[in-house]
């Protein structure tokens, strides 16, 4: 085939891939968009305390502080990382299903163990491919991402929408229907085989004894800790000072849309930076943003800071991303991710809400105050990122 008909083919391959990439993050996003609003709601109203929404909400996310690092470590030692995705997100499919057969404590809180085993390991090993992807083929990863933040925005404000006409009962349902898009979207992914881990022994372990990257997960861990409160009661706090869910939809909408333009244009910026400055911005943008959400209900306000979940979580995730790519080798990525992935989302998120519970029933939305204090120290973590790590890449090939 000549040069001329090659290249065709290559930029077909190329859209595919990125279309299928997208897709995924859709998919993933689709679920996220209607767990993160409502599912606090969906529990409130099967009777249970601020306390105990804590405890469920939290269970996930202590989950995969075990799972995560099991099945990423296994996805790099065999090179393989799609045959486990459809597995989960098929599990994820039928344990949603059972929610509703019972509003007993311990019944909620088994399947949300199940939850955080099926659904958590879906982001790092999905992530894998797509950084190898883009790397490979020359994409964009920020516009490969924001689609997934579309997809919250058009699930968050349509579930809003949804509930607003019906009832709470109608959020497993379309947990349900968004896992089914989500499995189906799996099964076409890339499968990219790369090679096996470098390393004999744990790989886990490897990266956890080097210093720069336990700073790197302060960083993460911190920034992405302080959106505790946030994501287990800001709907249920602005439920209870009379929005409607349309509205409350629109709110976490604000903050994704934010996002959205941000990763569409945030690449060379990214590209061209120390992740700690990225990580240092996003911290700041974190001490204002719970300060004002601790301070006031009025609309305007909390219109005027929503934006800043760009920097909060969108320039933070591109930060954290953007460190695994520039000092990690691709045999060592799923464990780096799924490190990321568990201590931030599981170890520190998990902590957050879990003490969000009681922090909310004693304070209300006072609450926030304390996520402030978690991006200062997210601060302080970025400053010692820039200062103990230059940005050579590969650092840990070493």
């Amino acid at each position: 085939m000549s040069m001329r008909g090659k290249l065709p083919l290559q930029s077909s391959e190329r859209m595919q891939t990125a279309t299928i990439l997208a897709l995924f993050f859709v998919g993933l996003f689709l679920i996220q968009g209607v767990f993160l609003p409502y599912w606090p709601v969906w529990l409130k109203a099967q009777g249970l305390t601020a306390g105990e929404i804590g405890i469920l909400l939290s269970l996930p996310n202590w989950v995969r502080v075990f799972a995560d690092p099991l099945i990423a470590q296994r996805a790099d030692h065999t090179g393989n990382r799609k045959t486990p995705m459809m597995w989960l997100a098929g599990i994820y499919v039928l344990s949603i299903l059972a929610f509703p057969v019972s509003s007993n404590f311990w019944w909620l809180a088994g399947l949300s163990v199940v939850i955080g085993f099926t659904f958590s390991p879906l982001l790092p090993l999905g992530t894998t491919i797509t950084v190898h992807e883009c790397k490979t083929r020359d994409l964009d990863y920020g516009r490969v991402r924001l689609w997934g933040s579309l997809a919250f925005i058009f699930a968050s404000y349509g579930a809003g929408w949804v509930l607003d006409g019906t009832s709470t009962t109608w959020i497993v349902w379309m947990l349900f229907v968004a896992g089914i898009v989500n499995f189906a979207i799996t099964t076409r992914m890339p499968d990219p085989q790369t090679d096996r881990s470098l390393r004999s022994g744990s790989s886990l372990v490897y990266l956890l004894r080097k210093p720069v990257f336990l700073i790197y997960l302060g960083c993460i861990g911190f920034a992405q800790g302080s959106h505790g409160t946030y994501y287990s009661f800001a709907s249920v706090h602005w439920e209870t000072v009379g929005y409607s869910h349309e509205m409350i939809g629109t709110f976490w909408s604000i903050g994704v849309i934010a996002e959205i333009a941000l990763f569409a244009v945030a690449g060379k910026f990214v590209r061209g930076r120390h992740p700690g400055i990225l990580f240092a911005l996003g911290a700041t943008a974190g001490i204002v943003r719970w300060i004002v959400l601790g301070s006031s209900d009025a609309f305007w306000m909390i219109v005027l800071v929503q934006p800043l979940h760009a920097m909060t979580f969108g320039i933070t995730h591109l930060a954290a991303v953007s460190f695994i790519a520039r000092a990690i080798p691709q045999q060592l990525a799923t464990s780096a991710q799924s490190l990321m992935a568990t201590l931030s989302m599981g170890v520190f998120l998990g902590s957050s809400i879990w003490a969000s519970g009681p922090l909310y029933e004693h304070f209300g939305s006072h609450a926030y105050y304390a996520m402030a204090g978690l991006s200062g120290i997210a601060l302080v973590f970025a400053f010692w990122l820039m200062q103990s790590w230059r940005g050579e890449d590969k650092t840990f090939c070493d």
